[in-house]
């Protein structure tokens, strides 16, 4: 950066929420420059290489239930794939597995309905954060005390404790209850919807190819490898302090994950209520896996309760004449880390029955320094206080990014929604 520069507003990551600001920014005649710490776009949302194939390391999964990421599907002509339903289902109890029957499916669908029945009266709106005094005290309320509040059998308990885990990419008792509620309303309070929303369609040119897409399409200079250290208000802006130098900008638009948002040092501070949720962060600290398995494994699922070290597992669709290619979720990356092969080999291999694990890989998000998480989960007590929080405006610097979007929260759609939520915010900003 030269010395001197200046522009009318600095995008902080170049996820899908900072491109869509930029975007929407550049749209309305607006200077932008996108200042991104890693060496790549698209944050969390990232189609990488795994066994001679390409895989999506972070977020994969779209949904038409989604408006903003469809939105965004249709206006650049990306086509989704579906994919095909498993011929095997298994559950994981302490005594071994067992393969699941249709019986067992519709039973398992009856009590998703049964422990989020409330949602409809806790969610009366699933595009925004819920107000009402039931939804904040459900916010209170864990995962794990719901689950052991539902009158379930031991195995449907079970089975509850792996879907919630999987989709919190943490251990139960980390989690508040009413972000699934509110999973569940924005699916229409209907539980295949809900599990298909989580899992049916990928894009079919990767998630690549929407970064790439958006990215084009934004006005502006971005600029990768470059980390911003502290952001301060002057008598005519902001001064952005990056490695390569400082910019001045009249606004700013900070898209980072929640869990990295204490790493940037603000003057004047953040409020107490941002600043609590800065230090603290989510609680989404799981594994996601890829495996290869031996050719001709045929399709399947399993779950586990989160006691175990994988919640989930399913066959994908690849390459399998040179092996199955599996998608995996654990509720902790400390507990399964990735570098440890043969312990991550040996836990799929618990979990699918007469699998042989070729190879295993994927990203830690974790322990990554510029997520320091996967997707947001929210401990009891924090998500209806932290995330509008942010999601306003605080002088001339507007907030973006997944983990605090009022509709679709933790989902690639979140992000862009925010994107734009971001962008208008900012034009109450003169140049």
């Amino acid at each position: 950066m030269s010395a001197g520069e200046r522009v009318d507003v600095a995008v902080i990551g170049a996820g899908l929420a900072g491109l869509t600001a930029a975007r929407e920014l550049g749209a309305r005649g607006r200077q932008v420059v996108v200042l991104e710490a890693r060496d790549r776009l698209g944050g969390r949302a990232w189609y990488s290489s795994f066994a001679g194939t390409q895989v999506e390391m972070g977020g994969g999964f779209v949904h038409r239930d989604q408006p903003f990421v469809w939105a965004e599907l249709t206006r650049y002509g990306l086509d989704v794939v579906e994919n095909a339903d498993a011929e095997r289902a298994f559950f994981r109890h302490d005594d071994g597995l067992r393969e699941a029957d249709a019986d067992d499916l519709d039973g398992f669908l009856s009590s998703i309905d049964r422990l989020l029945a409330d949602a409809r009266d806790l969610i009366p709106d699933a595009t925004t954060f819920p107000t009402n005094d039931g939804a904040r005290e459900a916010d209170r309320q864990s995962l794990r005390d719901r689950v052991d509040a539902v009158d379930l059998s031991p195995s449907e308990r079970d089975r509850l404790d792996a879907m919630c885990s999987g989709l919190s990419s943490a251990h139960n008792h980390e989690v508040g209850y009413v972000g699934m509620a509110k999973a569940y309303a924005l699916a229409g309070f209907d539980p295949q919807r809900f599990l298909d929303v989580n899992g049916g369609s990928t894009i079919v040119e990767g998630t690549r190819a929407l970064v790439d897409a958006i990215a084009a399409d934004a006005e502006g200079d971005v600029r990768t490898s470059t980390v911003v250290a502290a952001i301060s208000e002057t008598s005519d802006g902001l001064s952005i302090r990056t490695d390569r130098g400082e910019v001045a900008a009249d606004a700013a638009v900070v898209a980072v994950p929640l869990n990295t948002l204490g790493s940037i040092a603000f003057d004047p501070p953040l409020g107490p209520v941002e600043r609590e949720a800065a230090e603290r962060g989510h609680v989404g600290r799981g594994v996601k896996v890829w495996a290869r398995l031996q050719p001709g494994y045929p399709a399947t699922f399993a779950v586990a309760p989160d006691r175990f070290p994988l919640t989930f597992a399913e066959t994908q669709p690849g390459p399998d004449d040179e092996g199955t290619l599996v998608l995996a979720f654990g509720p902790s990356a400390d507990r399964l880390p990735l570098s440890d092969e043969a312990r991550v080999a040996q836990a799929l291999e618990e979990l699918l029955p007469d699998a042989e694990v070729e190879a295993v890989g994927g990203h830690d998000w974790t322990h990554d320094p510029w997520s320091r998480g996967t997707w947001a989960a929210y401990a009891p007590g924090t998500w209806l206080r932290w995330a509008p929080a942010l999601g306003r405006r605080e002088g001339r610097i507007a907030f973006a990014g997944s983990d605090i979007a009022p509709g679709w929260g933790a989902y690639m759609d979140g992000a862009i929604e925010t994107g734009f939520l971001a962008a208008e915010r900012i034009e109450g900003i003169p140049a």
